[in-house]
C-alpha cells in the first residue's frame, strides 16, 4: 500500500510534512470522492513547491488529461496532451519524477503545452499505486530552475497520496 520510508522524508520539513499528514486525514474523515482528492492534492503540490500552479494529468489512451488544474493551468483543465511527445508522458513510461529546468531547452516537453500555461519549468511525478501508473501530479513556474530535491520529494509524497486515495475513491464508488 503506501508505506515511507526514512529516505522519502530527509529533506522535507517539518511544516510540509504535517500539511501534507493533514491533507491525507481530511481526506480520510471526510470521504472524499476521486475528483475532489485531486483537486486538493493539486492545490496543496502548488502551495508547498511554491509553485505557479499545478496539474493532475491521468492517462487516456494515448493521452494525458488535465483532470484537476490550479494557478497559471486552472484555464487549461480538461487539455489532452498527446503522451508520446511530453514529459508528462515520458515520466509515466520511465515511472520517476522528472524535472525540467528551462522549458526553451529542454526537448523533452510539449513546447505548445508550456506556452499556453506561460511556464519556464516544471516537475512531473508519476502517479502509481500497486505498480499501476494512473498518470502525473505536475507544478509549473514561470522561473527557470525552480524546483530542488526537496520540491520532488514533496511532490512524491503528494503523489502517493493521491494515487491511494483516488484508489480508496473508486473502491468507495463501487
Amino acid at each position: 500500500m503506501f508505506e515511507l520510508q526514512p529516505d522519502d522524508i530527509s529533506l522535507v520539513s517539518r511544516g510540509q510534512l504535517l500539511a501534507v499528514i493533514q491533507a491525507q486525514a481530511e481526506i480520510l474523515i471526510k470521504g472524499l470522492n476521486e475528483q475532489q482528492v485531486m483537486d486538493k492534492m493539486a492545490l496543496l503540490a502548488e502551495e508547498l513547491t511554491h509553485a505557479a500552479g499545478a496539474v493532475v494529468e491521468l492517462i487516456d489512451g494515448d493521452d494525458m488529461v488535465y483532470q484537476a488544474a490550479t494557478g497559471v493551468a486552472r484555464q487549461q483543465l480538461g487539455m489532452h496532451i498527446r503522451a508520446i511527445n511530453s514529459l508528462s508522458g515520458l515520466c509515466v513510461r520511465e515511472n520517476k519524477v522528472l524535472n525540467c529546468e528551462d522549458v526553451s531547452q529542454d526537448p523533452r516537453v510539449n513546447k505548445e503545452a508550456c506556452d499556453k500555461i506561460g511556464i519556464q519549468s516544471m516537475l512531473v511525478c508519476p502517479l502509481r499505486f500497486d505498480g499501476e501508473l494512473l498518470g502525473v501530479l505536475k507544478v509549473f513556474s514561470p522561473h527557470k530552475y525552480s524546483f530542488d530535491d526537496i520540491d520532488e520529494q514533496i511532490l512524491d509524497l503528494a503523489a502517493r497520496i493521491i494515487a491511494v486515495s483516488m484508489h480508496a475513491a473508486q473502491l468507495g464508488e463501487n
